[in-house]
C-alpha cells in the first residue's frame, strides 16, 4: 500500500493571485488604512502619512530576515523590552570530583 506525501511543506500556498493569504491580509489591512486616511484627512496631509503606512504594510506582507517573516521580529524585539531584565550573580562553591583526603 503506498502512500502520497507532500512536497512542498515548507511553502505556503498562492491564495490570492500571486500573494499568499497573510500577504493579501497586510496588504489590504493597509489599503483599508489608507482609504479611511485619504476620507479623513485632506491635501499634503494625506501623503505626508500614507507613505510610511504604505511601507510598513508591504514591509510586513513580503520582508523576511533569515527566513522568518518581519513581524516575528517585532514580537521578539516588543517582548524583549517589555519583559523585566534581572540578572543576578550567585556564587556557587566550586564542586571537585576527587575524594576529599
Amino acid at each position: 500500500m503506498k502512500f502520497q506525501l507532500p512536497q512542498f511543506i515548507e511553502t505556503e500556498v498562492k491564495l490570492v493571485g500571486p500573494f499568499t493569504l497573510k500577504q493579501f491580509l497586510w496588504i489590504a489591512a493597509g489599503s483599508s488604512l489608507l482609504f479611511v486616511l485619504f476620507i479623513v484627512t485632506q491635501g499634503i496631509w494625506f501623503f505626508i502619512m500614507a507613505i510610511p503606512i504604505a511601507a510598513i504594510s508591504v514591509a510586513l506582507a513580503f520582508v523576511k530576515i533569515q527566513g522568518n517573516p518581519l513581524i516575528n521580529y517585532l514580537a521578539y524585539m516588543l517582548s524583549y523590552f517589555v519583559n523585566p531584565k534581572r540578572y543576578l550573580y550567585q556564587n556557587q562553591k566550586e564542586e571537585s570530583f576527587l575524594p576529599k583526603q
